[in-house]
């Protein structure tokens, strides 16, 4: 019998790490768990705390969640890499808030 959705969230890749990692301690990851675990572990940049601290001045810049999620996943380190991100938000932002958001992002790098 196929799983119910209960909720649908977006998560950034730290988000997951630990999602997983609590799940690991209540009884242990399936094969797909532990690759996805994997594979976040990697790529994460951010704990999963600042992660969502980022996520949420993010989208106080009017950056949808699903975006920010992704700003959060990748970590640009220039203004044409974060421009290339939010070309998926339908708006054009000024260079002035690309330099602001920019700003925020590398608040935030470890």
């Amino acid at each position: 019998m196929p799983k119910e959705i209960i909720k649908e969230k977006i998560l950034t890749f730290p988000q997951v790490k630990k999602l997983l990692e609590e799940r690991e301690k209540e009884g242990g990851l399936n094969y797909l768990q532990k690759v996805a675990y994997d594979y976040v572990t990697k790529l994460s940049k951010l704990d999963a705390n600042k992660a969502e601290e980022l996520m949420k001045k993010l989208e106080i810049e009017g950056i949808s969640s699903i975006v920010a999620a992704q700003i959060v996943n990748i970590m640009p380190k220039t203004i044409d890499e974060l421009r290339t991100i939010l070309s998926a938000e339908n708006r054009v932002f000024l260079p002035s808030e690309l330099e602001k958001i920019l700003s925020i992002i590398n608040s935030f790098r470890q």
